[in-house]
């Protein structure tokens, strides 16, 4: 199966906006707490038996949808050997990048500095043709 994330939600039963609530289909952290920093082992992940109870609980009372981001069964429920849990997809592109490649980039271009082989107002800089897509500052931090 390949689906990007929205897809993905929508055929597991979890909510389908990324910008409130428990918008994680792979643990249960808030949006709210999004930006906060949590180490690996304290991150709370989604179980088979925590996402069934929820939906039963949906099944039972739908109008508290969504209940820890999921909004009810999965249309592939009956599909044998299938669970949201453990069968959908990661959206890889959109892991790579939004996640891996910004990093990779950052890093780099911090290295570059540190070896004086580019300033960051050399990294800053935009001719003229690209001025319309010019990405955001680089911020400095003096300690």
């Amino acid at each position: 199966m390949v689906a990007d994330n929205l897809a993905a939600h929508m055929i597991g039963g979890f909510q389908s906006s990324f910008s409130t609530g428990y918008f994680c289909r792979r643990c249960l952290i808030n949006y709210d707490d999004r930006s906060l920093p949590i180490l690996l082992n304290n991150v709370n992940t989604r179980t088979t038996i925590d996402h069934d109870m929820f939906v039963t609980e949906l099944i039972r009372q739908p109008d508290k949808s969504p209940l820890m981001g999921v909004t009810g069964p999965s249309i592939l429920q009956n599909l044998i050997g299938f669970h949201p849990i453990m069968s959908l997809p990661g959206d890889v592109m959109h892991d790579f990048i939004e996640g891996v490649c910004p990093m990779i980039i950052m890093a780099m271009l911090k290295q570059a500095s540190t070896m004086r082989l580019r300033t960051y107002g050399e990294i800053e800089y935009f001719h003229m043709l690209n001025r319309m897509r010019t990405p955001i500052k680089i911020v400095l931090r003096v300690y």
